[in-house]
């Protein structure tokens, strides 16, 4: 039996920018913008490096509070990514087992299944918060495989940060490479890359768990 994980941001909805944008206007007294390589990593460990003097209770009251503004900017323009629904679709016709395995926090990703209206397609979805570390660490896949009840030699990955791509590389899976955050010669380290899901189909699928 085959499985197909999904990373959430950058892959289910194409909202870098967005989380770029909220990371410099609400932390805009701090000086601080969201890197590349920050994309795809747990909150309670960025939060740490970027606010070291800060008390944990501090912490998390600054990434709820940047979460949520982030929500809101976003909503007006949250969409799918181009060929998605017709990919969960053919994903879910064929009996495939299919999960969300992303560093985002619950609410986040409830704001995406739900506002897109694609939840019932999912199988499992797993968040940083049901493991003991966030990307880059593999535990993220582990724990989705787990849930499916999937080896994880039979788990493929949509992933478009480098931290989700060394987890899902590290938990032993398959990975396509989603060149929306980054562009596509930074993902060499996958056995696929595509733009959006209209370049990828079941058979391509079985062809990369096969090669």
């Amino acid at each position: 039996m085959t499985a197909v994980i999904f990373d959430m941001d950058g892959v289910l909805v194409n909202n870098a920018r967005f989380h770029e944008q909220a990371f410099a206007e609400y932390f805009s007294s701090y000086g601080i913008t969201l890197a590349p390589e920050m994309h795809g990593r747990g909150n309670k460990e960025l939060m740490e490096e970027l606010f070291p003097d800060e008390s944990d209770e501090r912490r998390i009251e600054l990434y709820r509070g940047k979460e949520e503004y982030y929500r809101k900017i976003y909503e007006p323009h949250i969409k799918p990514a181009e060929g998605l629904i017709d990919f969960l679709n053919e994903l879910k016709n064929a009996d495939v087992r299919i999960a969300v395995g992303s560093s985002a926090p619950t609410e986040n990703i409830d704001f995406v299944l739900d506002r897109l209206n694609i939840r019932s397609f999912f199988d499992v979805t797993v968040n940083s918060d049901m493991v003991e570390k966030a990307k880059p660490a593999p535990d993220i896949y582990l724990k989705s495989a787990e849930l499916l009840n999937i080896n994880p030699e039979n788990c493929i990955v949509f992933e478009d940060a480098l931290a989700g791509i060394e987890s899902a590389k590290a938990a032993g899976m398959k990975v396509v490479g989603v060149a929306s955050s980054l562009p596509a010669s930074q993902l060499s380290a996958t056995d696929r890359v595509i733009a959006d899901f209209t370049e990828i189909n079941l058979d391509g699928i079985k062809q990369i768990l096969t090669a």
